[in-house]
């Protein structure tokens, strides 16, 4: 078990963009989130996925900051779903069940964010676009809340550069952290 983890971590380090290879703090990809332990340390969190997701408030919970830097918004569910299922296998909307279906769930997840979020701006950065055609859908009944800790940011300057102890954002701020967690696989 612990080679073919090794080996599935020099796959992912090797999928890193270039720009990674300067950091010299930790690094870790999300799957390994729950095996690492980030008291005291600022992190950030770069992209999203499931495991990112689901986790940052567990993660806000044990770090002295965090910053998650957005990528693009994407749709966010609640971890309890069952009403979307119940309503989706409707008779009306079995004959084109993934359109409705897709349908459904981004308008859920825009009410959900609306429901969550009282910050008009906060919730305007993580308003996904509803008219793309590959959207993806997380899920967490947390990650609102989290996000808006005190001890958390989110960050939606793209990053220009990352130094061997900082990520420095397109609006010029250096933000020093001690370990990254990235979402590419």
């Amino acid at each position: 078990m612990k080679k073919r983890n090794q080996s599935h971590m020099d796959a992912f380090f090797q999928n890193l963009p270039e720009y990674f290879g300067q950091y010299s703090g930790k690094m870790i990809a999300a799957e390994n989130i729950k095996l690492t332990d980030f008291t005291g340390l600022k992190v950030a969190i770069i992209g999203a996925n499931q495991m990112s997701v689901s986790h940052l408030n567990l993660i806000c919970d044990q770090a002295e900051f965090v910053k998650v830097f957005q990528i693009r918004p994407h749709f966010v569910l609640p971890h309890t779903e069952k009403g979307v299922q119940r309503l989706v296998s409707h008779p009306l909307m079995i004959k084109n069940r993934r359109l409705f279906n897709n349908r459904i769930k981004s308008l859920l997840a825009i009410r959900y964010l609306e429901s969550q979020v009282a910050d008009t701006w906060l919730k305007r950065q993580l308003m996904p676009n509803s008219a793309s055609e590959r959207k993806v859908f997380f899920k967490s009944d947390s990650y609102y809340n989290a996000l808006q800790r005190d001890n958390c940011k989110l960050i939606t300057w793209p990053i220009v550069k990352i130094t061997p102890d900082a990520i420095q954002s397109m609006e010029g701020v250096e933000h020093i952290v001690d370990v990254i967690i990235t979402t590419y696989d």
